[in-house]
């Protein structure tokens, strides 16, 4: 089965196993430029979660967090999409300023670390 039949497959169903979930959301964040960009939620009749939509290449290596590169984008969009799911819509202008920015970190073509992109971010928001 190719990855297009699996997502008209997973249409019709509206609810994949854990497996092909993950195999479709993988290529997809591969699609959309990598794990530091894809957020991700999961909303339940009662609760909701909202993360990154795939493990980061940043997560437990201590020499991203040295060298100030780590992407906090995906974090930063999964923050606005609880704000949205939260009816908060005045905060969730994340990413708006995230996509209009000049500001990316090395895995997105800049140069700029990570905590400059926070600073960016807030200097938007306020």
């Amino acid at each position: 089965m190719g990855l297009a039949e699996l997502a008209i497959k997973m249409t019709l169903n509206k609810v994949t196993p854990n497996l092909y979930g993950n195999l479709v959301a993988n290529a997809a964040i591969g699609i959309a430029g990598g794990t530091g960009v894809m957020p991700g939620g999961n909303v339940g009749t009662e609760y909701a979660i909202f993360e990154q939509g795939a493990s980061a290449g940043n997560v437990g290596k201590p020499s991203m967090v040295e060298k100030k590169r780590a992407n906090l984008v995906a974090l930063l969009l999964s923050s606005a999409m609880m704000m949205r799911h939260l009816q908060l819509p005045n905060y969730a202008d994340l990413k708006r300023i995230i996509y209009e920015s000049k500001y990316r970190t090395k895995d997105l073509g800049g140069s700029i670390t990570t905590q400059e992109v926070t600073d960016a971010v807030i200097s938007a928001l306020t």
